[in-house]
């Protein structure tokens, strides 16, 4: 579900705040890399979550289900998991980037597994 990524320590960027309709906030983790947050994100479950930069998410596609995607100019994220596996169509995680939100796809902790790459 990802690009091959590093661990890093959890240091979430400040809230996001005057910002432009239709524009992205900053991801709370750069590119390559992901971070576990211990706090639960409450639509995704009380899991904690993994969080990777939207540019790393590949094989996601949206939920099919219309109320999961609500937001002002793009996604809250607030309805729960409205992300889908592309290949099996399982609820995976939940993608935040609406304009009064930071720019991040959490990742259920129940989705994911880690395997090496080269």
């Amino acid at each position: 579900m990802s690009n091959p990524l590093e661990q890093r320590a959890w240091m979430p960027q400040p809230s996001v705040s005057g910002r432009e309709h239709y524009t992205y906030g900053p991801s709370t983790v750069p590119v390559g890399s992901f971070s576990g947050d211990p706090d639960p994100y409450r639509p995704a479950g009380s899991a904690a979550t993994w969080v990777i930069n939207p540019l790393d998410g590949v094989l996601l596609r949206p939920h099919l289900d219309p109320s999961r995607l609500y937001g002002c100019c793009r996604r809250d994220g607030l309805g729960g998991p409205n992300l889908l596996c592309a290949r099996c169509g399982s609820e995976v995680g939940v993608e935040i980037s609406d304009c009064w939100t930071g720019y991040d796809i959490r990742l259920l902790s129940t989705a994911v597994s880690q395997s090496p790459h080269d």
